[in-house]
């Protein structure tokens, strides 16, 4: 080493001497910090790059989009059906209803809507006649909300005159109860046998409009007509208990004639009776006297959690106190079995049935496995017998 080089050697050798304690510490940071902002910096020029398309492809504004059949949109649309097929044409003010109508639907169609033809009748819809047939969302916050509605006529007192006037020779009316149309649920005639009040079954679609941006509802269409075939349901889903292993034998008396005393008491007894048979501290009220216990049929008995619970399936009839008019109730009932006693653990309890359900798949699941484990070994013996053979 010559000269020059072990001087510079000596000056690398007293700088880092002369170091401040956590130098390295820090520069070190300085690096970090400057690798992390390159990283923040990269990331940020990749989703500008492709930000708008996946914006456009992830932000649908769900919330927006269910307003148009939230509950609130319901509502709405009821409280408008009721306006709409509300109207006195002997004292019908057309400002004062296009006014009242144009709070429910769009500028251009306040003028249109609020129109009345017809001299002869007076429409009445109450708001608790208006029934929610099908909801159904189409996109871009609208929606079409179809309602079954009971809409009452009423005949004016100059529709009713001038029909006693046209009565035929024999005193009957030309326009008698037989001549409605099958809509109708309920008719009132006068003692002439003159309709003057009727009640009409129709459906009617009314299409919806949420704005995201006013926070309101509007109908942007004239409601429609349309019609459903009312017809006996021909199916159902599939009843919890089908899936539940049936028990058989003399437990089934013993637990028949303790239902015939639990349901006496749930009928009858006060809260504090009932505890001693019932646990569920929300049901222990019973009912109180509003219905009279009567008899129990269909009774199925399943196999609970453990062997010492039971679930029921049970149709229970009780009778109205005042009127004797006999109900089928349809119960389940979790039994559990107290020393010598059975309790009510639980009534119409989804949570335990739910429970069970899975316990009892996971069981057959695992039986499944191990028989399937079993099959393979009895296979791999046969092989092995034959090629001994």
């Amino acid at each position: 080493m010559n000269e020059n080089e072990k001087q510079k050697s000596d000056a690398k050798k007293k700088e880092k001497q002369n170091k401040p304690k956590g130098y390295c510490t820090r520069k070190a940071g300085v690096i970090a910090f400057w690798v992390m902002l390159v990283l923040m910096f990269l990331t940020v020029v990749v989703n500008s790059g492709g930000g708008k398309k996946q914006t456009e492809a992830v932000v649908p504004n769900e919330p927006t989009a269910s307003k148009a059949v939230s509950m609130e949109a319901i509502e709405f649309s009821k409280d408008f059906l009721s306006h709409y097929f509300t109207w006195n044409p002997e004292q019908l003010d057309k400002n004062e209803r296009d006014t009242q109508l144009g709070y429910f639907v769009t500028k251009d169609l306040a003028d249109q809507i609020g129109n009345v033809a017809g001299k002869m009748w007076q429409s009445t819809l109450k708001r608790d006649a208006v029934l929610l047939k099908e909801a159904e969302g189409i996109g871009d916050n609208k929606s079409i909300l179809t309602f079954q509605v009971g809409i009452t006529y009423d005949k004016t007192l100059a529709a009713i005159e001038k029909e006693k006037s046209a009565l035929g020779e024999d005193g009957e009316d030309t326009h008698s109860v037989e001549n409605l149309s099958q809509d109708s649920m309920d008719v009132v005639v006068n003692e002439q046998g003159i309709v003057k009040r009727v009640t009409k079954k129709k459906y009617v679609a009314v299409h919806l409009y949420y704005d995201a941006d006013q926070k309101r509802y509007m109908i942007y269409q004239v409601p429609s007509f349309t019609y459903y075939e009312e017809t006996p349901n021909t199916s159902g889903p599939d009843m919890d208990t089908e899936k539940l292993r049936t028990v058989v034998g003399n437990q089934i008396n013993g637990v028949k004639d303790f239902l015939n005393t639990f349901f006496e008491a749930y009928a009858n007894d006060s809260r504090e009776k009932l505890s001693y048979l019932f646990e569920d501290e929300h049901r222990q009220s019973g009912l109180n006297k509003t219905m009279q216990f009567d008899s129990i049929k269909n009774v199925t008995v399943f196999e609970g959690k453990n062997e010492k619970e039971k679930v029921v399936s049970a149709t229970v009839i009780f009778a109205e106190p005042d009127t004797g008019i006999e109900y089928s109730s349809y119960y389940q009932i979790v039994l559990a079995e107290r020393q010598d006693r059975f309790v009510v653990k639980h009534l119409n309890s989804k949570k335990y049935i739910d429970e069970l359900l899975r316990a009892t798949e996971q069981s057959s699941d695992e039986t499944g496995g191990d028989k399937s484990k079993k099959d393979k070994q009895g296979e791999k013996e046969q092989e092995s017998q034959s090629g001994k053979r």
